[in-house]
Order: structure tokens, then C-alpha cells, then sequence
């Protein structure tokens, strides 16, 4: 699909679409062909937006959207993009990843967005592919698909397999395949049209960098944040942190009041109980199991630390 001109025209691209899937994410892959088609006064592009139900289906904002099909409706696709969004693990069936694994034997390019590649991996048709998917579920799905190649970077294409993590990634996507199709008189038209004037490596970060975050360029502060982020399950002491900067426990506990106001054990216990709430609502692991993969000695401690930072308890997350 990448780098080749279409041997017909339109070129048909099917968006599959899953409950709960990104609106925005769909948007910024749409509008980019739309904007094409206008923008060369040719129809470049034609799509169809199918679910395995066919009929109107909720995006995670809440939105319904009509789709053109149902998978039943649909035979073979040039092109299918997977389009998904909160909960992937909870939107597989088994007929959804049937229609995926038989778009692949016909020979389809398969696309993956946002949190899609979770289904595209577990219908088989990415092991031995690179791929990205969002940030926030790399981790876990790297650990229920050893045998994808995961990165973290905004588009990934190999073969006849590409991915992008969602949201505006997909403009980035889009913009890219009007490049390489058409070149880059019209991506640049289709740019501007779209008011984006700042074009992104597909290996930029999908994430705002630790400096930015932290609103501080000390080194040893995120050096240790980084730690700190690494060593979940087993968290370092604040001694042993000390030690892997090269400073004393007193400098970390000083950068760490004025660069942050808080002690750094504090900020480490907030980080792992920021990953164990995302644990808890994207994923269907246990409290117990949770608390232990956030590196909390017992579920009771857990659960008293969880309250304090959130005014509720873990269960209520579910």
C-alpha cells in the first residue's frame, strides 16, 4: 500500500471498526483522503466503515456512527484498517478475528490503530511484523504477544503491515500515504488544509518527553524518574537510587522537594499507583495480582495507599 501507486482508481480502504473505538483517531484518517479527493479533483480514495454488526456503533466518546457493512456484507478488502480504543482485550470475538485472518489469506494490507494491534495479534497475522500500538497497553501486550516486535514510535510499516498509535498519528499516517502514492506537492496541499505545519518523524516518540513533563532538564532528576519508571514491580530503595546517580540520598531528596514537592518516595509510590490504576481499568488482572505487579508488600497496604491518593478503593476502578 506504502510507496506504490494504486493500479486502479479509487483506491478502496475499509475501516473496521470496533466498540469503543477512537473518534478521533477515525477523524484524522479520514479527513486527510477526504481533503485529497478535493484537493486533485480526482476521487483517489473511497472508503467504508464496517463493524461485525453492522448499524450504528459507539465510539469511546460516547458517539454513535453508522457503518457502511457488516463483516457478513464484506468479502475481500484491498485495504482494511483496524480501528479500536479502550479495552481491546474485551472487544475480541471470535468472528472478528476470524474476518481478520481471512483479509489476510486473500492478501489484504492490514492496518492497526490506536490499541488495535492487541485484536490484529491475536487473529496471527502480525508474528515476526513490527508494529506500534499506544503507550499505554505496549507493556502488556508485548507480554501476551512475545512474538510481535513492538515499538514505540508513531508509524510502522513492513510489508503488508502497518500501524500508528492513534489519535493524531493517523494524519501522520495519511499524510504519509498520500506522499508516497502521490507525492509531496499533495501531501503538502492536504497539509495545509488540515493546518498542520509540523511534520513528525514516524520514529518520534509517542509521549512528551521526561523533561517536558517534569518541567525540569536536571539530569540526576530524570535519571531517577526513569528508575523509577523501570523498576516497578521491584521498586528500588531511595538509597539504592542514590547509588545509580552517583549523589547522596540527601541531593535526591532535595531535587526531588524542589523540582517536584515531594519526597522521592512519594513520587515513586504516586508513579506505581498511577500504573496500577491503568492495570485496573484497561486490563482484567486481579487486585491481588495488580498490587503485586505495582511492587506493594500486601494487598492491605495497597489498598489503604490506594484510597489515600484516590479517594477510592481498587475495586471501584471496575
Amino acid at each position: 500500500m506504502f510507496g506504490d501507486r494504486p493500479l486502479n482508481y479509487p483506491q478502496k480502504i475499509s475501516f473496521l471498526l470496533v466498540p469503543g473505538f477512537s473518534l478521533f483517531g477515525l477523524t484524522s484518517m479520514l479527513a486527510p483522503l477526504r481533503h485529497a479527493n478535493r484537493t486533485s479533483n480526482r476521487e483517489l480514495y473511497l472508503w467504508q466503515l464496517i463493524s461485525e454488526q453492522g448499524g450504528l456503533l459507539s465510539s469511546s466518546d460516547g458517539i454513535e456512527i453508522m457503518c457502511n457493512a457488516s463483516i457478513r456484507d464484506v468479502a475481500n478488502c484491498e485495504t482494511l484498517i483496524v480501528c479500536a480504543g479502550d479495552n481491546p482485550d474485551e472487544r475480541i470475538t471470535p468472528a472478528l478475528l476470524g474476518f481478520i485472518r481471512q483479509q489476510a489469506s486473500h492478501g489484504a494490507d492490514i492496518g492497526s490503530q490506536d490499541t488495535a494491534a492487541y485484536i490484529t495479534a491475536a487473529a496471527g497475522v502480525l508474528d515476526g511484523y513490527r508494529t506500534t500500538i499506544h503507550w499505554e497497553i505496549l507493556q502488556s501486550t508485548a507480554q501476551h504477544y512475545p512474538k510481535l516486535q513492538l515499538v514505540q514510535e508513531l508509524l510502522v510499516v513492513d510489508r503488508k503491515r502497518f500501524s500508528c498509535p492513534g489519535a493524531l498519528s493517523g494524519l501522520d499516517m495519511m499524510l504519509h500515504l498520500i506522499n508516497t502514492q502521490h507525492g509531496r506537492g499533495l501531501s503538502t496541499a492536504v497539509a495545509d488544509e488540515l493546518i498542520s505545519t509540523h511534520k513528525r518523524a514516524h520514529t518520534d516518540s509517542q509521549r512528551t518527553s521526561l523533561q517536558k513533563r517534569l518541567e525540569s532538564r536536571n539530569p540526576h532528576l530524570v535519571d531517577a524518574v526513569i528508575l523509577m519508571e523501570r523498576n516497578i514491580e521491584e521498586p528500588l530503595s531511595i538509597p539504592e537510587l542514590a547509588e545509580h546517580l552517583g549523589i547522596s540520598d540527601r541531593e535526591l531528596e532535595r531535587l526531588f522537594k524542589h523540582y517536584l514537592q515531594a519526597t522521592p518516595s512519594t513520587f515513586y509510590r504516586n508513579v506505581r499507583l498511577d500504573q496500577a490504576r491503568w492495570m485496573l481499568q484497561q486490563t482484567t488482572d486481579s487486585v491481588t495480582s495488580i498490587s503485586v505487579a505495582c511492587g506493594f508488600a500486601s494487598l492491605a497496604h495497597f489498598s489503604r495507599c490506594y484510597l489515600q491518593y484516590f479517594s477510592k478503593n481498587p475495586s471501584q476502578e471496575r
